[in-house]
């Protein structure tokens, strides 16, 4: 299926009035029936009624995951409140990197990172916003191969 005919059939009104496919999409089908199924060597954007929408090779959202975030530095810290004064105490850092297909699609398949569908119709075709990528804050380290303590 075309991008602006997805956008078309299952696209929802935005603030501007556009039909758009602004949905975070996991296993579970959303509000307007759609939903991604991970495999793999894919993934599949799909609707209820069966319909294969898009499909994605895993190791090009692999590739353009590595584009956006070839590697993360992590810092946690404990937080005080101190008259109205927020003071951190930073007490662990971590340098992330190295992703694979083959773990982002585990990673993808057990819900720890989800992915971010941003269309909409400009009339005669479909704007794309780019694939984007949400994850859980404490499952970061998950999704990359190396993690070091610095």
């Amino acid at each position: 299926m075309k991008p602006i005919e997805a956008v078309k059939k299952y696209g929802l009104p935005d603030e501007n009035g556009r039909l758009g496919l602004y949905f975070i999409m996991s296993a579970v089908p959303n509000s307007a029936g759609l939903f991604v199924r991970f495999e793999e060597e894919h993934v599949d954007l799909r609707h209820i009624d069966g319909t294969l929408i898009a499909s994605w090779p895993m190791s090009g959202l692999a590739q353009r995951f590595k584009q956006k975030l070839p590697a993360l530095i992590l810092v946690t810290a404990e937080v005080e409140e101190r008259s109205g004064m927020e003071y951190f105490h930073y007490v662990r850092a971590q340098i992330l990197s190295g992703v694979s297909a083959t773990t982002l699609a585990h990673n993808f398949r057990v819900g720890n990172i989800v992915l971010d569908l941003r269309l909409h119709d400009k009339g005669t075709h479909a704007r794309n916003h780019g694939t984007g990528f949400r994850a859980y804050e404490n499952r970061l380290p998950q999704l990359f191969a190396r993690v070091k303590e610095i």
